[in-house]
């Protein structure tokens, strides 16, 4: 009895997990990539952020 307990509990949350991985798939509709980039002029010195550049020693 346990054993049909235990195995309909995992077919419930996998049939579960599935579903809401279909309906999260289906239901975006903006597939664009956004871009969280700052991009700034090199030539202006004053407007530059405090980035830390690494140089790789070959």
């Amino acid at each position: 009895m346990k054993k049909n307990i235990f195995g309909a509990t995992v077919i419930f949350f996998v049939t579960l997990a599935f579903l809401l991985m279909l309906d999260d798939i289906t239901s975006n509709g903006n597939h664009e990539q956004r871009n969280n980039v700052e991009v700034y002029d090199s030539s202006d010195v004053n407007n530059q952020s405090d980035i830390v550049t690494t140089d790789n020693e070959e």
